[in-house]
């Protein structure tokens, strides 16, 4: 695989780029796992759960800055970033977004207690006094995992970044436990560890901080 050029998101990478975000995060507890068994049948969920993650990430892009990794010709990885004076994502920028959509499906009460449990994901990052760039989404495209991508995001990509705009810490939390190693061997360092409800159903949330 050549190396991966990374560029300003713009909408001639969106198909690609939804593609990449789609994918990449099946299977992941919070966009996943909490709604796995309200569906019955595996096709209803998956047609929820692109729903779901197209009107995350529009949502998403509309505040935070959003990169494109290329490698091959194609769009191998996602990172989006939330800089210190960004403006939090709020519930008009998921209802322009799309989550209609996810409102047809689980209804409005759900919807809102769902992203009550998005935003309980990043309290203790918000506790956070201290100016910080929050590495927000980081998607690897699944056809490219376990080649060093992730890595190189964060130690080629990011990390530059943070360090040429002035910055000197960057956070991030991941619902993931296969995560917990990726981040601590890439120079984060564990915050916190907790367990949040939604409804019947508990994620467990880690919060890692890199102070350069």
């Amino acid at each position: 695989m050549n190396k991966v050029e990374y560029k300003q998101y713009d909408s001639s990478y969106e198909a690609e780029a939804l593609k990449v975000f789609t994918e990449s995060f099946v299977n992941y507890p919070l966009f996943w796992g909490v709604f796995k068994d309200r569906f019955k049948s595996e096709i209803k969920l998956r047609s929820f759960y692109e729903v779901l993650m197209k009107g995350i990430f529009k949502a998403t892009i509309r505040k935070y800055d959003c990169y494109v990794g290329v490698a091959d010709g194609k769009v191998t990885v996602i990172v989006i970033v939330e800089k210190p004076s960004d403006k939090t994502v709020g519930f008009w920028d998921y209802a322009v977004s799309g989550m209609a959509g996810v409102i047809a499906r689980i209804g409005l009460t759900d919807t809102l207690k769902y992203m009550e449990l998005s935003d309980k994901t990043e309290t203790v990052v918000k506790s956070i006094t201290k100016p910080r760039w929050h590495l927000y989404f980081l998607a690897v495209d699944p056809k490219y995992q376990s080649r060093g991508i992730g890595t190189g995001v964060i130690q080629d990509f990011l990390i530059p970044l943070v360090r040429s705009n002035g910055g000197d810490l960057i956070t991030v939390t991941t619902n993931s436990e296969k995560n917990v190693g990726f981040y601590i061997k890439n120079g984060f360092s564990l915050v916190k560890e907790e367990t949040l409800a939604y409804k019947e159903k508990s994620i467990r949330n880690w919060t890692f901080r890199m102070d350069l």
